[in-house]
């Protein structure tokens, strides 16, 4: 029972201040009252839930809904925050990573989805890399020869028997 209160009164006293503040006509509300908040506050409540009960099961849910929860008050609110898709699995996966310490399992996730996420990312400029790596790979087959020679040469001359 006590593990539920402490969810309830972190979730609680943060949707009061979430309305509270509405209710104010404070200028940050507008931006925040959002459904992206309600994820960050339920995150909070289940993180605080999962360290004051020592019972580690709900971190990942708690770390995922609040990294979400910033990401999507992030991009509302800061401009240089970048919108791209990629972003989701990106915080997904530092989730994960956060959790792995705690939960011992979850490390190789979170490293799977921020490579994911990367690739999602930065695609444009692997596609820019990997044609520039090509074209030089298609240059030096034109060599390949010169290859076998030195191969060749080291077998006869430097390889020790």
């Amino acid at each position: 029972m006590k593990k539920q209160a402490m969810f309830f009164g972190v979730l609680l006293v943060g949707f009061g201040l979430f309305f509270l503040l509405a209710e104010l006509n404070v200028e940050i509300a507008s931006k925040l009252h959002t459904w992206p908040t309600v994820m960050l506050l339920i995150g909070i409540a289940l993180l605080a839930q999962a360290r004051a009960s020592q019972d580690h099961s709900g971190l990942l849910a708690g770390y995922i809904l609040l990294t979400l929860g910033i990401h999507f008050i992030a991009v509302n609110v800061l401009t240089f925050w970048p919108a791209h898709t990629g972003m989701i699995p990106f915080v997904i996966s530092i989730s994960f990573l956060l959790s792995s310490r705690h939960l011992k399992s979850g490390l190789l996730q979170g490293i799977v989805l921020l490579l994911a996420a990367f690739t999602m990312m930065f695609s444009g400029r692997i596609k820019q890399w990997t044609t520039m790596v090509e074209d030089n790979v298609a240059y030096l087959v034109n060599f390949w020869p010169i290859s076998l020679l030195i191969i060749g040469l080291y077998l006869l001359f430097f390889k020790k028997k």
